[in-house]
């Protein structure tokens, strides 16, 4: 069988792209665009079917290669247009509705820190959760703490969700459809050109598609981190968290007022945090990829 085949047989996600586009291929005059299945086929696999050679140009258009072959093998592996159709993360964008959900939360988390109400009110509830520790540890180990508890949570859900490398894909198959472009261009090939115009589309989409996939880990980032800082917002300056010391002395800094005022509007614990954070995530990363590139 053709290697691109066996392909398909090894990966039920390419498996149910090809499923969904033969049929909206059947269903037509035998030509399918990425227009056609972009609501239910992942930009990723779409741009697989075309680097395994699944689909092949035609005019505008694109028709599956021997498909007699490709729905001989669907139904060998018992596999349907269904199979994608039921997956909630296959929806455009490829945000599902858990995804949807976490933006929206994160998103009301980050406009309540402009209402104190708002703040106070997850401030007392993250409280009862944190305010222990709190109370155990001192005020800047607490800090240091939290800043690195998030960045190492925030870490885990972008490695995890990261598109970096269909991203990769993506930028080789760019370039080297704009060198195919302007070689097509160079010898004066005007259908090769038409077609790899189309072609070139087709790519631009996926990759807007892409970048908005790439918004998910923040989603589900800030579902962490906004609670955490609306606490220590909270923290900082209410009244009946006298458990907050309003300063700490270093040995070299000297005293510390974590509420004072040090760049613009930017408290000193809130820079303290975020750049502990940053520090604490890049750490994390590095080391994360030195210990993955030694496996």
């Amino acid at each position: 069988m053709d290697t691109s085949l066996d392909t398909v047989r090894e990966d039920d996600d390419l498996a149910a792209a090809l499923a969904v586009t033969l049929d909206a291929a059947e269903a037509d005059d035998g030509t399918v665009a990425w227009a056609d299945v972009r609501d239910r086929v992942e930009p990723a696999q779409w741009g697989r079917l075309l680097d395994q050679g699944l689909l092949v140009p035609a005019g505008d258009r694109f028709v599956v290669d021997d498909p007699t072959a490709a729905r001989d093998l669907l139904a060998e592996i018992d596999l349907d247009a269904e199979t994608i159709d039921a997956e909630p993360a296959a929806e455009a964008g490829g945000w599902s509705r858990a995804d949807k959900l976490a933006g929206v939360t994160a998103v009301g988390l980050m406009a309540s820190y402009q209402f104190p109400a708002a703040r106070d009110l997850i401030g007392q509830s993250v409280n009862a959760v944190l305010g222990p520790v709190a109370a155990t540890l001192p005020f800047v180990a607490m800090l240091t703490l939290l800043a690195v508890v998030t960045a190492a949570a925030s870490t885990t859900i972008r490695r995890r969700l990261q598109t970096k490398a269909q991203m990769d894909d993506l930028k080789a198959r760019m370039n080297d459809v704009r060198e195919r472009l302007d070689d097509a261009r160079d010898r004066g090939d005007d259908d090769a050109v038409e077609r790899l115009q189309t072609e070139q589309q087709e790519l631009l989409t996926e990759q807007l598609s892409m970048f908005k996939h790439m918004l998910r880990p923040m989603a589900w980032t800030v579902l962490i981190s906004a609670p955490v800082f609306l606490w220590l917002s909270w923290l900082a300056v209410a009244p009946a968290a006298a458990i907050a010391p309003t300063a700490t002395v270093f040995p070299v800094l000297g005293r510390i007022v974590w509420t004072a005022k040090l760049v613009g509007p930017l408290q000193v614990w809130t820079v303290w945090y975020i750049a502990t954070s940053m520090i604490s995530g890049l750490t994390i990363n590095k080391t994360v990829e030195r210990v993955g590139v030694g496996a």
